[in-house]
């Protein structure tokens, strides 16, 4: 069988969650195809006969099999890399939220239904998970104590182009451990070297 690993990236959130995942944990060697999602190149029939539902990322190991959600591709990667592995605590994705958000809208054209009247209602629900967030962060360096894993990885790379690009709101300046939080793991290697 052919274990050839081809990785389809797009500067977006979920993509910038395997980026990262791939630099922290190391001894992997794939190749990278970037996708226009902007130019929704994911949704043309040529990528769509790579990965049928256009998602991105898609990990496509050889010939024969792709792996399409973040979770999956990272445990993967995790099993097949050099080295040992990592751990696989995983943060619960905050990713929805922001699909109901007035800036990322028409992005979704086509592709979904929003419900706009569900903006107001997530955003205090993110706001009241976000505070309890802020009292879980008191006396810890990271999620899960004071080690990065797969928890910060997929937190912050699911959060990172959102709180720069469409929702600043995030880091309110009450919420000074998720800020220390967000600093720390900003200035992480992995984090920086991720981005675009």
């Amino acid at each position: 069988m052919d274990s050839t690993l081809t990785l389809y990236d797009a500067p977006a959130p979920n993509p910038y969650v395997v980026r990262l995942f791939i630099l922290e944990r190391g001894g992997l060697d794939l190749k990278v195809n970037q996708i226009d999602i902007m130019k929704l190149e994911n949704r043309r029939l040529a990528y769509r006969n790579i990965s049928p539902r256009g998602e991105v990322p898609t990990l496509c190991i050889g010939n024969d099999f792709i792996l399409t959600e973040i979770t999956a591709i990272c445990e993967y990667l995790d099993e097949v890399a050099k080295g040992g592995k990592m751990d696989l605590e995983i943060a619960q994705p905050l990713i929805a939220w922001f699909r109901n958000d007035p800036a990322t809208i028409d992005f979704y054209k086509g592709n979904r239904l929003p419900c706009p009247e569900a903006r107001v209602t997530q955003k205090v629900m993110i706001n009241q998970f976000l505070n309890l967030l802020d009292d879980d962060l008191e006396g810890k360096t990271y999620l899960c104590g004071d080690r990065f894993s797969a928890a910060d990885i997929h937190f912050f790379g699911l959060m990172k182009q959102m709180v720069d690009q469409v929702a600043p709101w995030v880091l309110s300046p009450g919420r000074l451990n998720v800020e220390a939080y967000w600093k720390r793991a900003g200035e992480d290697q992995g984090c920086f070297n991720s981005i675009y």
